[in-house]
């Protein structure tokens, strides 16, 4: 602790990162086990599906981390903007982590080293021997060396590298040309979706707004899981279609125990949060999976529920809006067969479903 103390905070998040949160990480995401702490920090951050994974992991076993979530006097830290005892906030946190990962994939990209304006060559026999009888040749000029276009670009966006659901945009990001960039500035936190940002890499001109989606963005990382704002108790029946009405009754939380959520938010019914999360899947999608599934309403509505529990809450807002035959339905359907996640909905095979789903997604990034 007297060792730390006398780190400056960049170095004792380094420490903690390096440490104890992989120690935590290595428990819950098997892949990390054959690594050493060192190498895990690297498999981490040169990812940024790896980084996503590893925020979702945070979110979702806050107990786990709670340890770590302490400020200058031991106590817990409960918000984003509290100070830990590093004297930085969470959020200060996060944003050096998405800038850390950004900097690293941009160097991949764009090569890892940087181009220097002249290279100084040693010289051959023939020169050194001739120096011998030359007058006192001048000292060599000094070899200046030139940012890279991976640090160029970092550079010009690292002010605007703050938030956890940037991730999913660093793979884009990295074609923007420089002067968009610059000349975006801020307004670069405006743009949320894949679409927006691969329309700028196109043309080279920045989009005058974003583009307005009924999903809701990715969740920013919280202490707790936030599964969203939940509408007021409306009576089931009426306000839902057909086909998502009948997926609710065969779900009925009391009569099927096996079917409540895993995790419910504090005062809020199981009925009305099935509802909820049913409402979301859009009647012909839901018609779609269940015939090409082979799912009756009752198991439909347990595959929804888990995997609204598993998925981003951006990622399982666009499926559930989306049409049948659509990417993102095929995307689901596909992940879901291979994972043989839908008759089996256990914790294994929901986990499995979820990481191919999100892979698939980032592959086609």
């Amino acid at each position: 602790m007297a060792s730390m103390a006398q780190m400056t905070p960049v170095d004792q998040i380094n420490t903690a990162l390096r440490g104890s949160v992989i120690d935590i990480l290595r428990l819950f995401i098997p892949s990390l086990a054959p690594y050493s702490n060192e190498e895990a920090f690297n498999v981490i951050l040169n990812s940024p599906e790896m980084t996503q994974r590893s925020f979702r992991t945070f979110r979702d076993h806050p107990d786990a981390f709670a340890g770590l979530l302490r400020g200058p006097e031991n106590q817990p830290v409960t918000t984003e903007t509290e100070p830990l005892s590093c004297g930085r906030s969470l959020a200060q946190v996060v944003a050096l982590v998405v800038q850390a990962v950004a900097k690293r994939y941009f160097r991949s990209k764009l090569s890892l080293r940087r181009r220097t304006l002249a290279t100084a060559a040693e010289p051959g026999l023939i020169e050194k021997v001739a120096r011998l009888f030359s007058a006192a040749a001048p000292p060599p000029t000094p070899v200046r060396k030139e940012q890279s276009p991976a640090d160029k670009l970092f550079l010009a966006m690292r002010d605007h590298l703050l938030f956890e659901w940037q991730l999913r945009l660093i793979p884009h990001y990295v074609g923007l040309p420089l002067p968009l960039v610059q000349a975006l500035g801020a307004r670069l936190l405006q743009f949320k979706e894949i679409e927006d940002i691969q329309w700028m890499v196109r043309t080279g001109q920045p989009l005058s707004a974003p583009t307005v989606r009924h999903s809701d963005s990715l969740a920013p990382l919280h202490i707790k899981a936030d599964l969203g704002p939940l509408p007021p108790d409306p009576p089931v029946a009426p306000v839902l279609e057909p086909e998502v009405a009948e997926m609710a009754a065969a779900s009925e939380a009391e009569a099927e125990p096996e079917l409540a959520p895993i995790n419910l938010p504090q005062g809020v019914s199981a009925q009305r949060f099935v509802a909820t999360v049913l409402g979301k899947v859009n009647p012909p999608l839901a018609r779609w999976l269940a015939r090409e599934m082979t799912l009756n309403p009752r198991q439909l509505a347990l595959m929804m529920i888990r995997a609204y529990e598993a998925l981003p809450s951006g990622e399982f807002q666009r499926f559930g809006a989306s049409a049948p035959h659509s990417e993102e339905a095929r995307r689901f359907l596909a992940a879901a067969r291979t994972a043989r996640f839908g008759l089996d909905t256990s914790p294994a095979k929901t986990a499995e479903f979820a990481r191919l789903y999100q892979a698939k997604v980032r592959s086609l990034m």
